[in-house]
């Protein structure tokens, strides 16, 4: 029996054989779906805005820190670069639990790699 919850784009993923043509389409896909998302939730990471790291984030020793979504985009789809501001950066070196993550003592903003979907917009926050 015909699977009649077919569209014509599936139809055409379905019918591709290269393994490459597949992995790209879906690389495309999921950050087309993460813009798609973002933008339904008012939270497209466009470069220069504000955002505050929510509580979904892991480890959560990140969440509640804030700084600006910066210029260069992410090879990896759905996330983004977070410069963050120098009193969040200092939180995050005080945090006994940031391990790893924890800024050197020189570094004034650190930067991190986050996933799109754990961003608030914090333009207004103070």
């Amino acid at each position: 029996m015909p699977d009649t919850n077919t569209t014509p784009t599936a139809d055409t993923i379905t019918a591709l054989t290269d393994t490459g043509e597949l992995r790209v389409l879906r690389t495309a896909a999921t950050a087309r779906l993460a813009a798609l998302l973002a933008d339904q939730h008012g939270t497209t990471p466009a470069p220069g805005r504000r955002a505050r790291i929510d509580s979904s984030v892991s480890p959560l020793v990140l969440a509640n820190l804030t700084g600006t979504i910066e210029d260069e985009p992410s090879s990896k789809p759905g996330f983004c670069y977070l410069l963050l501001d120098e009193s969040s950066t200092e939180a995050l070196r005080r945090d006994h639990r940031a391990g790893r993550r924890r800024p050197a003592a020189a570094t004034k903003r650190q930067r991190l790699h986050i996933p799109t979907d754990c961003l608030m917009l914090a333009d207004h926050d103070s």
